[in-house]
């Protein structure tokens, strides 16, 4: 991510929790670049809205919705109480009764049309426990026009309908080509097994792919 990012640079946090991934793309891409963060819980939007004002976040945005593939309201499942990383619009992707409540949900063409960044996009990092196909369909246009990287999370078991390589296969529709990460190393997408790769308690579990326009 940061060799990705330079000063000036826009970056998409989609499903920016706690603010982790935020943090650094605003320190990336410094006071002339911008960050616009996505997260749905009420909670944790309200905590991250706290950080950008308690440290002078001038260049982040915080954006309390979902992405999806269209506009208007779907229902988040979240586990436990309070804000966790399993929330999730997929309902495979939890254990039984989960809480459930209505959140706003956009599309990020939509989004971009009404609020137009400075710069073109140059990383989008996507972490929405099975809803990435959606995220990535309601983000065709700015795919295919402004090019930006992809760095993602994608687990077989948070799936619900479609495939892992259906996902990865999109993006290759969009002239993107992907790699997963393996130690230190990136390995082709072609070469991912998730009955290898993803099974729970065995190391190293993979589950993060950089997906980059072809050249």
């Amino acid at each position: 991510m940061l060799g990705v990012l330079s000063p000036g640079d826009v970056a998409i946090d989609v499903g920016a929790f706690k603010g982790g991934y935020t943090y650094w793309m605003r320190r990336a891409v410094g006071a002339e670049g911008a960050v616009v963060a996505f997260e749905p819980q009420p909670l944790a939007a309200a905590m991250l809205r706290r950080y950008a004002s308690a440290f002078r976040w001038s260049n982040v945005t915080i954006e309390e919705c979902a992405l999806s593939s269209a506009s208007g309201t779907l229902a988040l499942l979240v586990p436990g109480e309070g804000v966790t990383p399993a929330a999730s619009l997929v309902g495979a992707s939890l254990p039984p009764g989960p809480g459930r409540y209505d959140v706003t949900v956009d599309t990020l063409d939509r989004y971009l049309a009404a609020h137009p960044v400075p710069a073109p996009i140059r990383l989008m990092k996507v972490d929405v426990e099975g809803h990435e196909l959606e995220v990535f369909r309601g983000a065709q246009r700015t795919l295919s026009e402004q090019r930006p990287a992809i760095l993602f999370e994608c687990e077989a078991r948070h799936l619900w309908g479609v495939t892992m390589h259906q996902v990865f296969g999109h993006l290759r529709g969009l002239g993107y080509h992907g790699s997963f990460f393996d130690g230190g190393d990136l390995v082709d997408v072609a070469r991912f097994d998730a009955d290898a790769r993803q099974v729970e308690g065995r190391r190293p579990y993979v589950n993060n792919f950089v997906f980059v326009p072809d050249r």
